[in-house]
């Protein structure tokens, strides 16, 4: 009978497996197997707010400008008495021109570092119309419009952005991700904090201007225009007719007022036209009898003269509503 052979510590080393080494993500603390500064959620984070930097170059040219220059080209006019557009800090510079200076300073240099890491051409990749389409592709526009394209060259910010998001995998591999990271995160997020909120538009109907195509057959323009509060003018961004906002609002009561709207379709007209009258209002008149429907909208949209379920809304019409807020009915 042969000697059993005795398992050694040798022996048991050959079939375990080394474990792999861990460790503890930089920017969230969890466990990264691979051993990497960054785990692969916190690295798709930084692509995801990479991606959002031409989105928020728009924001802070348009909030530089108070126009959205990035879809509609909207053109409007203020009075005389109205204030600046932008406001200038202590150092007679716009607020968002420092964190967007640090910022561009962040991504180029970071996106230079890179290139250099991985021998790539940064320079080439720049210029390339390539990367200049894909910005444009992320520029998500406030009120977009598919049938403008921008126009707009890229800025260094955005380039460089989209340049480092295409190479995340070696973003990650970075032997200074930490810093990377944290550099970039707080620059976007300095940004961030000095955009203004966008100005609210109301909508002052489609331009009336009556042009003349090629044969001299007429034509309205019939674009859509949106102007801030208080503006007296506005121009059309497509035919570039100015027009007064007065006019404008006399030419959409004309229109509208003897047309039949629910409540809630009359609260938002209202409230588009600076004089809003709230849905339980125009329902408390109802049930007063200070005004009456005059339809029903049913659930598939179309309009009843009888009234056919106790879920179709009555439709009431505008110029009664009006008339009843001119009386003073509260």
């Amino acid at each position: 009978m042969g000697s059993r052979h005795r398992p050694t510590a040798q022996d048991s080393h050959q079939f375990t497996k080394e474990a792999p080494m861990t460790t503890d993500c930089h920017n969230c603390g969890r466990t990264v197997a691979d051993d990497f500064d960054l785990c692969h959620d916190c690295m798709a984070t930084l692509v995801k707010n990479l991606e959002s930097v031409p989105g928020l170059v728009s924001d802070i040219l348009i909030t530089r400008s108070r126009q959205d220059r990035m879809s509609s080209n909207l053109a409007r006019g203020k009075s005389a008495e109205t204030a600046l557009p932008i406001r200038l800090d202590q150092y007679d510079q716009r607020p968002t021109q420092r964190p967007f200076d640090a910022l561009t300073n962040e991504l180029v240099t970071w996106a230079r570092d890179l290139d250099a890491l991985i021998g790539g051409d940064l320079d080439a990749a720049l210029d390339s119309r390539g990367l200049r389409d894909m910005v444009h592709r992320h520029r998500h526009s406030r009120r977009p419009d598919p049938a403008s394209l921008s126009q707009d060259g890229a800025l260094d910010a955005e380039l460089a952005a989209i340049w480092l998001s295409l190479y995340a995998h070696d973003l990650r591999r970075h032997p200074a991700v930490t810093e990377l990271f944290d550099g970039i995160e707080d620059a976007i997020t300095r940004c961030r904090k000095a955009i203004d909120r966008l100005p609210e538009l109301s909508y002052k109907g489609p331009c009336p201007h009556v042009g003349y195509d090629e044969e001299r057959q007429p034509f309205t323009c019939a674009a859509d225009l949106y102007v801030e509060r208080g503006e007296d003018y506005v121009s059309c961004p497509r035919c570039w007719t100015h027009h007064r906002i007065s006019d404008l609002e006399r030419a959409m009561m004309r229109e509208i007022d003897d047309r039949l709207f629910t409540a809630a379709e009359i609260e938002r007209l209202t409230r588009e036209l600076g004089e809003p009258i709230p849905a339980g209002t125009i329902r408390s008149w109802h049930s007063r009898d200070v005004i009456a429907p005059h339809a029903w909208k049913q659930a598939d949209g179309t309009v009843s003269h009888y009234w056919m379920r106790r879920s179709d809304p009555p439709m009431y019409k505008f110029s009664e509503v009006r008339d009843a807020r001119m009386r003073g009915e509260s």
